[in-house]
């Protein structure tokens, strides 16, 4: 077993003890990482740069407890960090392939958090590249919590953050998943897929099984009225509506900010998070 070696650790810098060979070390390391990102005020500042070749490596840490914390640092070092445009695919990678099908729900939620935070940041292609190739994991898991993040970002940002076709093009492929609770959750995705775009996600139901798609046209037939609005926005467009709130005087909403990255979202994956 790892030695838990004292607490000589806590001399070394916080970045020290990111990578240090204890995993006690490590989640030190995270936990001070995290209050240290939440601290600093510019996101171009030059302190960002110890930390951004580190931050992949947050994300896959061996120990589970410390890669939970690992997680919650990257998410505060997107939110927070320029630097975090040029991380994004080596942390989505990571995300899918070592957090996506972890065991712990919280270490699935913080994973989810930080790709909804690329997003935000509009890093969303390469979200959606990685999240793509997450479709064909071996591991059932990881392609059913990837079908699951599709959902949610349908869900908070709308489809313009998406490639719709090529989203679409998958939709058969994943409801022929071998897996049940990945096709359970590609039919929640169509299900988001309609309630955005409507009949346009027909022509990609044609090689689908008709008792499939009838199931499907059935869930269609329950959906509300009226056209779905974001409840989430892009920095950009955060930018614009405090602009415009500061112009007209208004008490406009935060724009879909979370500060910590995380308010409500356990509340609102438990709308769509696979058992």
């Amino acid at each position: 077993m790892e030695d838990d070696g004292g607490t000589e650790y806590l001399k070394l810098p916080v970045e020290e003890r990111c990578v240090h060979k204890l995993w006690k070390a490590r989640l030190n390391g995270y936990e001070e990482a995290t209050k240290v990102f939440q601290k600093i005020d510019d996101e171009k500042s030059p302190e960002w740069n110890k930390y951004a070749p580190l931050i992949k490596k947050f994300v896959v840490d061996s120990n589970a407890a410390a890669q939970e914390k690992g997680l919650e640092a990257a998410l505060a070092f997107v939110e927070n960090s320029k630097l975090a445009l040029k991380t994004v695919g080596d942390v989505m990678n990571g995300i899918v392939g070592k957090c996506l099908g972890a065991p712990k729900a919280k270490t699935k939620e913080n994973a989810m958090s930080v790709a909804l935070m690329y997003v935000e940041v509009e890093k969303y292609d390469t979200v959606q590249e990685e999240l793509l190739k997450g479709f064909s994991q071996k591991n059932p898991k990881v392609a059913a919590a990837c079908v699951s993040v599709f959902t949610l970002i349908l869900r908070e940002f709308g489809p313009k953050v998406l490639n719709l076709k090529t989203l679409m093009k998958q939709v058969p492929v994943i409801l022929d998943h071998r897996d049940g609770t990945v096709r359970e959750e590609g039919k929640k995705l169509c299900i988001e897929l309609y309630r955005w775009i409507g009949p346009a996600l027909k022509p990609f139901m044609q090689d689908l099984k008709p008792v499939q798609v009838s199931e499907l046209e059935a869930e269609f037939e329950k959906l509300p009225n009226g056209k779905p609005q974001p409840t989430r926005f892009l920095r950009s467009e955060q930018e614009k509506r405090a602009k415009q709130a500061a112009e007209t005087g208004g008490d406009e909403a935060d724009g879909g900010t979370m500060n910590d990255g995380m308010r409500c979202l356990k509340l609102r994956l438990q709308v769509i998070m696979f058992s």
